[in-house]
């Protein structure tokens, strides 16, 4: 849980302001494969009976791996997101003057994570024969193998190359 008091805030008038300075650990949010700690910081707002409204922005990194060559890769994080938590109700998300923003957190999190991460553009891969890291230079492989369903289109090809 990573709960913020709100206590005080909501014993302020409607419109009243509190900041959210956090350090959020790895061990924290293990699942979202933090490669450091994580920095929250934003405002919370008292909308009276409509609950309080969060803003926070994250910044930190995540460890991930190459799509190409798997090696180890930081990726940077900026995300930012905002919610309105209520009061009361049948799923109240002030417990005891306390908010959890574990959830907007790691939401806001996943939400900026890219769909491809590579070491650098130019990575080269792997070999898929050998397994050889190619960045590292070419590897000893030379038989190129052919798909046992598609050597019948192979040999045609052949033929025209040799055709011409």
């Amino acid at each position: 849980m990573l709960g913020v008091a709100v206590g005080a805030l909501r014993r302020h008038e409607v419109g009243a302001q509190e900041e959210i300075d956090l350090r959020v650990g790895t061990e924290d949010l293990p699942e979202l494969g933090l490669a450091g700690d994580l920095q929250v910081y934003g405002k919370m707002t008292n909308l009276g009976a409509e609950g309080i409204e969060v803003a926070i922005e994250v910044d930190g990194s995540t460890a991930r791996e190459c799509a190409r060559c798997l090696a180890p890769v930081t990726v940077p994080l900026h995300a930012s997101a905002e919610e309105t938590f209520a009061l009361s109700g049948p799923w109240p998300s002030v417990v005891e003057d306390t908010l959890d923003v574990k959830p907007m957190v790691s939401e806001a999190v996943l939400l900026e994570e890219p769909l491809r991460v590579l070491c650098r553009p130019e990575c080269a891969g792997i070999c898929p024969s050998c397994g050889k890291d190619l960045n590292d230079g070419p590897c000893e492989c030379t038989a190129e193998e052919v798909d046992p369903r598609l050597k019948p289109l192979k040999k045609l090809l052949e033929s025209r190359e040799e055709k011409r």
